[in-house]
């Protein structure tokens, strides 16, 4: 089953309890504080990133959110791009889209007083550039794989065996200190999509 590139991937771990503790155990492991993670616990919400000394334009940013479905609690995370990045992009999708809108008014009025429309030309043009912007973020995505794979496989870590609906490969004989020395330079792992 192959999966298309997304904008920002999500990933989502079925939980046996409300995941409160799970909550709160990245929230307490956060306030130690880490040299490979950073962030912030809010009630149901958190987010987590790589400390600021080792970020780039391009490192991910993960949102991490509690929610109840049905009978069952998820833990659902979201990779994207630091907030600044992805109003950056939204910006420029947002002034293409007006672009491409113009150059249809601008084709449409050429047409309609017998000229030739090169207004038209401006539709191909932003599709163009619109599917050149989503490959530089796939190619984003590509280049900070190992940050993503530290981010989530924290996430991992702080999910406890007890409250994880589908076991985890790795929960045996793990300790919830060891995503201080993941290293992530062999593993190219890439979130599983929603």
């Amino acid at each position: 089953m192959s999966t298309r590139p997304r904008m920002r991937p999500t990933f989502e771990i079925p939980m046996k309890v409300d995941g409160t503790r799970t909550m709160q155990r990245i929230k307490e492991r956060l306030a130690r504080g880490s040299k490979r993670i950073s962030g912030q616990v809010i009630g149901n919400h958190a987010y987590v990133q790589l400390p600021e000394d080792q970020q780039s334009l391009l490192s991910p940013f993960l949102n991490l959110e509690l929610l109840h479905h049905g009978d069952q609690f998820v833990l659902r995370g979201r990779f994207s791009p630091r907030p600044n990045v992805w109003t950056g992009f939204m910006a420029v999708y947002g002034i293409m889209g007006l672009l491409v809108l113009a150059g249809l008014m601008l084709g449409w009025a050429q047409l309609t007083v017998d000229e030739y429309a090169w207004g038209f030309w401006g539709v191909p043009i932003g599709a163009a550039l619109s599917a050149f912007i989503y490959g530089a973020a796939v190619i984003g995505q590509g280049l900070t794989a190992d940050e993503m794979y530290i981010l989530r496989n924290f996430v991992d870590h702080m999910v406890a065996g007890d409250e994880r609906l589908e076991p985890h490969c790795e929960d045996e004989g793990e300790d919830e200190d060891e995503d201080e020395t993941v290293t992530a330079t062999n593993h190219r792992a890439v979130p599983e999509s929603s």
